[in-house]
């Protein structure tokens, strides 16, 4: 699956028309008529309709969907929020219909009286086209507040108002949708928190694009799904050893964090590589020892760094950071692999705030490194605050692999996963049972499981943050979203694996 900019749209409805003879008209007709299809079913005969227009297409969509539902014995208003004639001949049409039919349409001085009865709110105020952020003490910001509080159904068409469809961003007030029907793909920045929350359940409506039109679509992001695993993860043959599934190197765990190197080791095993090799000093292992049977263990002692890229040599892939503490001679490690090590180096937790001091040394790496920071940690890491990286957190993501030559997988709800080509992934799965600690060095070994099996960074980072949260959903309802624990998923995330 796959997301589309509104760049994308725009280009696609310029294309049905212009190459493929299919009228403004007609589109915005199938996208009223593929709307009240969705709606249909949710709404009774005596409810009051309230269907929120502006002056461009969204409010178009809005005034055809208000013909159809007055033709159909509906009690439905609409508010020309904006109180002008829409902007343009298609929409002018469906607008002069709509008022012909005998549609109550009324000027915005008149929303607060209609919207206190209303049984089910429809949002066509603002389409993709929208960006910047609707203030709460403007008119509109005030209707749209009145809305979210209102006990209604709440409807958006295409996007919720006051969401930017391309990077997700909410700069203000916007329409909270229960359901949002958008028209012909998912926009990107619908499934980009913050806007996220305001889009409810989502839904997308066959406006009738001709199939070759759609296989000229431009896709955006990439939407991780069971299909798109199988084919990331070979079929193993059956006269294979340990060797032909990659050696993992692991610089993670202290005396009194040994528990994220168990977790990113165990994750790493049930996920499908071949060997992982432990690296700590003596005291560490002695503890990992205790849990963990498989890995085999190198204590390192004066000389650690030597001893690290002599280690790194047989290895197809590094994790380190898990539980790794950030004393001195932890950061010089990683410093010396980046540089040195001719593998992909999956970098976490402590290993990515050891970085914020020199994170240009990321340009020296060998082979892509990949990086999987929470948002504080990744607020640390470009030197701003949490609350701004939550706000536009596709954008900056995006930003930082592409200037640090990295892939960063940036968790949280809505996990993104960003390739320094520019080619980037939306995770949609997921919930806050992985809020606790330890889930981020399960994803961690499963990444660097992945990567060490010789699949590619991008890859590696999507499979295992898609894994890592479908193996959650499942457990939400094998146990309960309360109580599911970090060590829960290793297994959970195996029994998903060819």
């Amino acid at each position: 699956m796959f997301t589309v900019s509104p760049q994308t749209i725009k280009y696609a409805d310029a294309l049905a028309v212009e190459r493929y003879g299919l009228p403004d008209l007609a589109l915005m007709k199938n996208a009223a008529k593929a709307c009240f299809d969705y709606i249909y079913p949710l709404i009774k005969s005596g409810d009051k309709i309230v269907i929120l227009c502006g002056k461009g297409g969204n409010g178009g969509d809005g005034y055809e969907l208000a013909r159809i539902l007055k033709k159909e014995w509906f009690d439905v208003t609409a508010i020309n929020v904006l109180d002008c004639e829409p902007n343009t001949e298609t929409a002018r049409t469906v607008y002069g219909e709509c008022k012909k039919s005998g549609v109550n349409t009324l000027c915005s001085c008149e929303w607060k009286n209609v919207l206190s009865t209303a049984d089910v709110i429809i949002d066509a105020l603002f389409g993709v086209g929208f960006y910047g952020g609707i203030e709460k003490n403007t008119e509109i910001g005030k209707m749209l507040s009145f809305c979210n509080e209102k006990d209604a159904l709440r409807i958006a068409i295409d996007v919720p108002s006051g969401i930017n469809s391309g990077d997700g961003r909410c700069e203000g007030v916007a329409f909270e949708a229960d359901l949002t029907i958008t028209m012909a793909y998912i926009k990107t920045g619908m499934l980009c928190y913050p806007a996220r929350q305001y889009c409810g359940k989502i839904k997308v409506a066959d406006i009738g694009y001709p199939k070759d039109l759609c296989e000229q679509i431009k896709k955006d992001a990439l939407i991780p799904d069971d299909e798109y695993v199988k084919q990331v993860l070979p079929k193993r043959q059956k006269n294979t050893h340990k060797g032909d599934f990659g050696r993992l190197l692991m610089y993670c765990g202290s005396p009194t964090m040994t528990g994220a190197a168990v977790l990113a080791a165990k994750a790493a095993l049930r996920s499908g590589v071949g060997l992982v090799n432990i690296a700590r000093d003596a005291e560490t292992i002695k503890i990992l020892q205790t849990h963990l049977v498989e890995p085999i263990f190198s204590p390192l002692f004066e000389n650690v760094l030597t001893e690290m890229l002599t280690l790194s040599e047989k290895a197809s892939a590094i994790l380190i950071g898990c539980g790794m503490g950030r004393a001195e001679n932890d950061k010089n490690v990683l410093f010396s692999l980046i540089k040195n090590a001719d593998c992909n180096l999956i970098i976490d937790a402590d290993g990515i705030n050891c970085l914020c001091e020199n994170k240009i040394i990321l340009r020296e790496a060998k082979k892509t490194p990949i990086l999987t920071p929470h948002p504080l940690e990744f607020a640390r890491l470009i030197g701003k605050d949490a609350k701004e990286v939550q706000t536009n957190r596709l954008n900056l993501a995006r930003e930082f692999a592409k200037e640090y030559g990295c892939v960063l997988v940036l968790k949280g709800a809505g996990t993104v996963i960003a390739s320094p080509d520019a080619s980037f992934a939306i995770n949609t799965g997921g919930n806050a049972g992985l809020s606790k600690g330890g889930s981020g060095d399960v994803l961690a070994g499963l990444i660097a499981s992945f990567a060490a099996q010789g699949i590619s960074p991008f890859d590696s980072a999507v499979t295992g943050a898609y894994l890592h949260a479908r193996g959650a959903d499942i457990l939400k309802e094998e146990i309960s979203e309360y109580g599911l624990i970090p060590s829960d998923l290793p297994m959970a995330i195996a029994k998903l694996l060819p």
